[in-house]
């Protein structure tokens, strides 16, 4: 499935977000994302998460090569859950750097909504980063309201 431009635009607000994923016996695990890159063709995107702090979710992507990753903007959360197929990638120094950045502009978009730094900083960690790359099959809005937990594009 592809990005729309709607949610290109939304995937440059700061953003927060979670990933989750289940083992071959269906056992769920999730935590906190810590950046992304959209890849050209607007149907991939990798996804960054630190396997120190979730150290169960490298195993589930491997197991059963499937993935959810919900974005959310904080300031108003508007929300999007992208799901699909899921490979892990070996990390890259650049992923490292658009991690830094995800994290710099979570940190600064929570602090300017009065959440304080010492609460944020154990929730985004690159330490051992790793990188799951999704290829999109469906989108999802996860905006609180009527339209939540429908396609995205699909009408109410």
């Amino acid at each position: 499935m592809r990005l729309d431009d709607r949610l290109i635009d939304f995937f440059t607000r700061p953003l927060m977000c979670i990933v989750a994923a289940a083992d071959a016996a269906r056992r769920p695990s999730a935590g906190r994302g810590i950046g992304f890159r959209l890849l050209e063709g607007r149907e991939t995107i990798d996804v960054m998460f630190s396997a120190w702090q979730w150290p169960r979710l490298e195993t589930c992507i491997q197991q059963t090569e499937r993935l959810a990753a919900t974005f959310v903007s904080p300031s108003d959360y508007v929300s999007f859950q992208l799901k699909g197929s899921a490979t892990m990638r070996n990390t890259e120094p650049r992923d490292l750097e658009h991690a830094d950045r995800f994290i710099v502009a979570a940190t600064n978009e929570l602090e300017s909504l009065g959440v304080s730094d010492h609460l944020i900083a154990p929730w985004l960690t690159a330490r051992e980063a790793r990188v799951a790359r999704l290829a999109i099959s469906e989108i999802y809005v996860q905006t609180p309201g009527p339209l939540a937990g429908m396609l995205a594009g699909a009408r109410s």
